[in-house]
C-alpha cells in the first residue's frame, strides 16, 4: 500500500498533485480521504445533499467519479464492522481529488471517504473525533480486504 498526500486540489488546477501522483504511480485502486459539509445545521436542505452529521460516521460517495465495486466494498465492510456511515450522491463530480484520480491512465477504481465538517472554509472548522476513528477503521479494513483479492471489473 502507498499513501500520497497532495496539494492544489482547490485552486482551480483540476486535481493538481493527485493527477500527477495517480499518473506516476498507476495504482490498482485509490481511496480519497477528504471532508464534506456536515448537514446538521439550520437552513441546510438535507433532501438535496443528504444527512451527514457530526458523530454520524464517515460519508461514502457514490457517483461518476467513484467505482461501484469500491463503494459497495466500503459499505459492506462498514456494515460488517458496525461502523456508522452515510451516503452522498455525486452524479457529476465530487470536487475532490477523486475527480482527477479516476481518470488517470486507463482509469483507476476510486472510492471517496469523507469526514463531516461543520463550518467548512471558516476559521472554526469542526469535526468529530469519533468520525475520524471510524474512517480510519474503515480504511484499514478496506486495505486488509484487498489482501484477500478483489475483482474491480464491472462485468
Amino acid at each position: 500500500a502507498v499513501a500520497v498526500a497532495t496539494a492544489q486540489e482547490e485552486i482551480g488546477y483540476s486535481g493538481g498533485g493527485a493527477r500527477a501522483s495517480a499518473f506516476g504511480l498507476s495504482p490498482d485502486v485509490a481511496l480519497v480521504v477528504d471532508v464534506t459539509h456536515a448537514t446538521d445545521v439550520p437552513e441546510v436542505d438535507k433532501s438535496e445533499v443528504g444527512e451527514h452529521s457530526l458523530g454520524g460516521g464517515p460519508v461514502l460517495t457514490r457517483g461518476s467519479a467513484t467505482h461501484p465495486v469500491v463503494f459497495e466494498l466500503l459499505a459492506e465492510i462498514a456494515e460488517e464492522r458496525d461502523i456508522p456511515y452515510s451516503i452522498q450522491a455525486a452524479p457529476l463530480r465530487t470536487s475532490t481529488d477523486a475527480d482527477a484520480i479516476h481518470l488517470a491512465r486507463g482509469g483507476v477504481p476510486t472510492g471517496l471517504v469523507s469526514i463531516p465538517n461543520r463550518y467548512m472554509h471558516s476559521p472554526s472548522e469542526m469535526v468529530s473525533v469519533s468520525d475520524l476513528v471510524h474512517a480510519a477503521e474503515l480504511l484499514a479494513a478496506f486495505v486488509e480486504r484487498l489482501n484477500e483479492g478483489v475483482d474491480f471489473s464491472r462485468g
